[in-house]
């Protein structure tokens, strides 16, 4: 009777934890930037969780100590090389904190990040072993919210002319506007707020919400492809973009009817596209600085992600010795644009393979329905390129999210809201 109370209460919480597992940018507390509300319910629910898992089949717990087990071993590796080399840091680096860049052995972003780090694997192992497919509604209550919520931004902006996020009060270093970035695009004349709601820029955005709209079609959630699609579009987001782009391509591999549609489709609509590039100067203007210029590195933002990671991967191909390339120096050392360069300076090879291997496991989990798992497959192939391209979001619980969702969606039938 105790079990099937607390399993209870664990509905109640999953459910609580998934309509607000995609804000960010609030905090309860302004001077700990950690406190952002999902984290907090994440840690206070771990009591909840092991007393559950150990009353029960004990599972949680096991792969708790097996996914702390490699973690641990990983930076001891790492801090074992840091120690018996004598490494040092380089002023090329992107560090997550540049306080003391000096100190190599067990700096504090090792410990700081490992706590976000964590709140992300716990939400994973809350969802793995009890959410059930009835929390599917509360998952896209969840995306809802912050969906409207920047749709109601973009529209402040444009009756008053100012930063339409009210709500944001998170900070970095004490840095105003740090935990949410203003952005904007001027397009024909007209100024555009760039759409990111509460999940601090507009790739953040894109990375939290691009899988979740790829599944809404095998979900047949059509109001949510619908209304996804158009935020993802507002975002102007290179990320954003190509997971459309990987989407497309995806479903004609996945479903041959949708395959058929686009062979005359696809080349009509590159085509139109072509014809705006030249003939409208907004969608030229626009194509410019979401692809041409960011991939050439000719504007600022292709220039910072570029540089950032050569300055990571040279560090890492140039400056650490054998066994530095393999073990790195330790997880939240450096933070870079991107997750590729910033794994292998922290992590090395084996960070790189651990991470790589254990996110893929799980496009090879057995579903019942067929049209889901292909849908998730994609999804899976697009954040991780998102991940490793653009947006090194660890802690964001949508990565982990979606790393659980095949299991409790194969508890029982898929059904739409």
């Amino acid at each position: 009777m105790p079990e099937k109370k607390l399993l209870n209460i664990t509905q109640l919480y999953l459910a609580l934890l998934l309509c607000i597992s995609f804000i960010v940018s609030i905090v309860l507390y302004t001077k700990v930037s950690l406190t952002v509300p999902s984290y907090v319910l994440i840690y206070l629910g771990c009591p909840l969780f092991l007393a559950v898992s150990y009353l029960g089949d004990k599972a949680l717990i096991k792969n708790l100590l097996i996914i702390g087990a490699v973690f641990v071993v990983l930076n001891v590796l790492a801090q074992a090389h840091v120690w018996l080399f004598s490494v040092q840091l380089d002023p090329s680096l992107t560090l997550t904190d540049k306080a003391s860049p000096e100190k190599t052995l067990l700096r504090t972003t090792l410990f700081s990040q490992t706590i976000y780090l964590f709140a992300g694997i716990l939400c994973y192992l809350y969802l793995r072993y009890y959410a059930t497919t009835s929390h599917l509604r509360y998952l896209y209550i969840g995306l809802r919210v912050i969906v409207i919520l920047g749709f109601l931004e973009i529209i402040i902006f444009q009756l008053t002319g100012v930063n339409g996020d009210l709500l944001t009060n998170r900070v970095f270093n004490n840095k105003p506007g740090s935990g949410s970035l203003f952005q904007t695009i001027t397009l024909s004349g007209l100024r555009m707020q760039r759409l990111k709601s509460l999940t601090g820029e507009p790739s953040m955005f894109a990375f939290s919400l691009i899988p979740f709209w790829i599944l809404t079609i095998p979900l047949k959630r059509y109001l949510d492809l619908a209304l996804f699609g158009l935020a993802l579009l507002l975002t102007f987001s290179t990320s954003a973009y190509l997971g459309i782009i990987i989407l497309m391509f995806g479903a004609c591999v996945a479903d041959r009817r949708i395959a058929k549609q686009m062979i005359w489709v696809l080349p009509l609509i590159v085509a139109i596209l072509v014809g705006l590039f030249f003939i409208s100067p907004a969608i030229h203007k626009l194509v410019h600085s979401v692809f041409i210029d960011k991939f050439s590195g000719t504007n600022q933002s292709g220039s910072e992600r570029s540089g950032y990671f050569l300055h990571q991967f040279n560090y890492w191909k140039d400056q650490m010795n054998i066994v530095g390339k393999f073990t790195g120096l330790g997880f939240g050392y450096v933070r870079s644009t991107d997750f590729f360069s910033t794994l292998l300076v922290n992590n090395g090879l084996l960070g790189l393979v651990v991470f790589t291997v254990f996110y893929f496991k799980h496009a090879f989990i057995k579903l019942k329905n067929l049209q889901f798992k292909k849908y998730y497959v994609i999804a899976l192939f697009a954040a991780f390129m998102m991940l490793m391209c653009s947006v090194p979001e660890f802690a964001y619980l949508s990565l982990w999210i979606l790393l659980s969702l095949p299991f409790w969606i194969e508890r029982s039938e898929i059904v739409g809201d």
